[in-house]
């Protein structure tokens, strides 16, 4: 099954028998998975890899392929795997967009991570309602998912705050538009 999996700077993750090293391409093999305290974890649902690291540049997500015994968390998309592979390190902008098609194939999931029609944060800002508008510092990605009344999403956006053309501290909508408010 295709799952995501945060790791430290330097490639590494804190497990029960201590610090284990991965590498991007590689697969890797452990004789038991239990939700918590053996195997590799990861989750369905990239941004609960936020759980246990900090949202910020300084942690590292990759996509990776999770089979042979599988344990489930239970709490929420967080599983257990015997054998995990490990693909190539996604950018903000990915992080975002993985998100973005978790939220369009779940349309009436919540997440402390997702705002309501505004929001502003740092490292990444998703927001998703009628008139969603986002802002954060510069080097920021807003991720703006425009939608109907019943969930269905009818527009999708994604913009990096590079200072010059998106200004931090701004608000801007799904078309790029800054939006005066009070807090601009």
């Amino acid at each position: 099954m295709r799952a995501f999996k945060a790791f430290n700077k330097d490639m590494t993750c804190t497990c029960g028998r201590g610090s284990y090293q991965y590498e991007e391409g590689k697969t890797y093999r452990e004789d038991k998975a239990q939700a918590h305290e053996t195997g590799f974890h990861c989750a369905s649902y990239i941004l609960d890899c936020f759980s246990h690291y900090p949202k910020s540049s300084s942690t590292i997500v990759c996509p990776v392929e999770a089979s042979g015994d599988i344990d489930e968390d239970g709490s929420n998309t967080k599983i257990s795997c015997t054998v995990i592979t490990i693909g190539k390190r996604l950018s903000c902008e990915g992080i975002v967009l993985e998100a973005i098609r978790y939220i369009a194939r779940h349309p009436r999931f919540k997440d402390k991570h997702i705002h309501e029609n505004k929001g502003k944060d740092e490292y990444f800002c998703i927001v998703r309602g009628t008139n969603p508008i986002a802002a954060g510092s510069k080097g920021t990605v807003l991720g703006l998912i425009k939608e109907n009344a019943r969930h269905i999403i009818q527009a999708v956006a994604i913009y990096k705050i590079d200072g010059t053309i998106l200004k931090a501290g701004h608000y801007y909508d799904i078309n790029g538009e800054e939006v005066q408010n009070e807090e601009s």
